[in-house]
């Protein structure tokens, strides 16, 4: 981690404080994994009047891939901050394979972010015009299915009823309340465009749906972006908060399980200070405990917390340097932490290249030597609490399934190899002594708008 003869003795102290605060034990993993386990069977049982749930456990009925031969479909993706739609067009061969695909990204202006939300879904359906018109998808007559998938909590309901039931990042698109199928069939109404919106999904459920059509053992798909969800094939006869005969219950549904919010209802996940304080100064406090502790969006407003402890202890940095840009509120971004933690220059010159570029500040070797230490501890937590709510996971999905495959994708883990290397391994780790057989593999990017355009598309 660090090398402790480069270090002065406060540093050193103060360092091993901090190591002590992030070191998850294996006794601690096993047991948020079991508490894990039983918060996703909780969600799934019906009401009796006991405690709730934290995991909401939204059941998402997608359709099994078929029909697909020589179809042509459309994909989009909102991110929870609005600030990026992704539409793609995925063409398909006589077999139902994909034989190619295409996708654009759309950056709203400001001002159809912070006005009216139908603003907004008029601005998606310029979009998709836009997108229809550019790769020459307007053909007389013809009426392409199109499959949306959002980045926010969303309740689903028959066809594209589909409402957003919180904003939760700390940069969200308001829409609470909103409709966004209907609002967007409306908006593309409105347009007179030739598609028809056949599905509104979550982008996890998205993303497994387009996991199972790569690899029939997929049964768990996590995405770490700047938030953290997962979602599992679950069989309905499991759903007993469905509490409903028409269902075949040996049939599979999409479970959401909205699983950044586990821990926020008690202490099932270890807090330091440090992670109080980001949740404290946070749009959502007490809320998605889990997701604050190992998401994209906050593992950099972690290690800047500390290294402003670090400064204000007079152990970091050079009297009068100018501290104000790394003082800000998420002006450390976890996309920092991986060049960091692999610099493994005699002099670690990509900390202080990094640094003097981004903050002003010109780091000396033991300012290189903390500031590393801190991102490999934040990092190695992040990874081991990442890999127990995994094993949760598959664990629960393997009580349907004899294999039970994981595809994991992400902002986090493509940006951050060593966090998405290290959280592979406690997830194996804690499997061993299982008799569930999973593979793991990384999901490219993208995949949630090609699963959202499987879904359109199949009959």
């Amino acid at each position: 981690m660090y090398i402790s003869s480069e270090l002065s003795k406060e540093q050193r102290a103060f360092l091993d404080e901090i190591a002590a605060s992030f070191t998850v034990s294996d006794k601690t993993l096993n047991t948020i994994a079991t508490r894990a386990h039983a918060e996703l069977c909780r969600g799934l049982a019906r009401s009796d009047g006991g405690r709730a749930s934290e995991l909401p456990m939204s059941p998402t009925f997608v359709r099994q891939a078929s029909g697909l031969a020589n179809r042509v479909s459309l994909g989009m993706a909102i991110e929870a901050s609005g600030r990026r739609i992704r539409i793609g067009s995925v063409h398909f061969d006589a077999s139902g394979a994909v034989k190619h695909k295409h996708t654009q990204v759309f950056s709203p202006p400001q001002s159809e972010l912070s006005t009216a939300q139908a603003r907004f879904f008029d601005y998606a359906a310029y979009c998709v015009r836009e997108f229809l018109q550019q790769h020459n998808l307007e053909h007389a007559g013809v009426c392409l299915p199109l499959g949306v998938t959002i980045g926010l909590p969303v309740h689903t309901g028959k066809g594209v009823q589909c409402s957003v039931s919180e904003t939760a990042k700390e940069d969200s698109l308001d829409l609470c309340g909103s409709n966004v199928g209907r609002r967007l069939c409306d908006a593309m109404l409105r347009g007179h465009l030739p598609v028809h919106i056949t599905s509104v999904t979550n982008n996890v459920v998205s993303a497994l749906v387009a996991a199972r059509f790569q690899d029939p053992g997929a049964c768990v798909a996590a995405t770490f972006n700047h938030g953290v969800n997962a979602a599992y094939f679950e069989r309905l006869g499991n759903m007993e908060k469905l509490h409903s005969t028409e269902y075949n219950a040996a049939s599979e549904v999409a479970v959401n399980t909205e699983i950044g919010r586990f821990g926020s209802a008690g202490n099932a996940l270890p807090l330091t200070m440090w992670d109080r304080r980001v949740d404290r100064e946070s749009r959502n406090p007490r809320t998605r405990a889990l997701e604050k502790l190992v998401a994209d969006q906050y593992l950099g407003e972690i290690v800047r917390s500390l290294i402003t402890d670090f400064i204000d202890r007079q152990l970091l940095f050079a009297p009068n340097c100018p501290v104000q840009a790394i003082s800000s509120a998420y002006s450390f971004h976890s996309a920092y932490m991986a060049p960091i933690i692999e610099d493994e220059s005699a002099d670690l010159v990509t900390v202080d290249a990094l640094f003097a570029a981004e903050f002003g500040i010109r780091c000396s070797p033991a300012d290189r030597l903390v500031i590393r230490s801190l991102c490999e501890i934040v990092a190695a937590r992040a990874a081991r609490l990442s890999g127990a709510v995994l094993a949760a996971l598959v664990l629960k999905a393997s009580a349907s399934n004899r294999v039970v495959n994981v595809a994991l994708g992400g902002v986090l883990f493509g940006t951050n190899r060593p966090v998405y290397q290290a959280t592979v391994t406690t997830l194996k780790s804690l499997l061993a002594h299982t008799s569930t057989h999973t593979r793991v593999h990384f999901q490219r990017p993208g995949s949630d708008i090609v699963g959202a355009a499987i879904n359109a598309a199949s009959l």
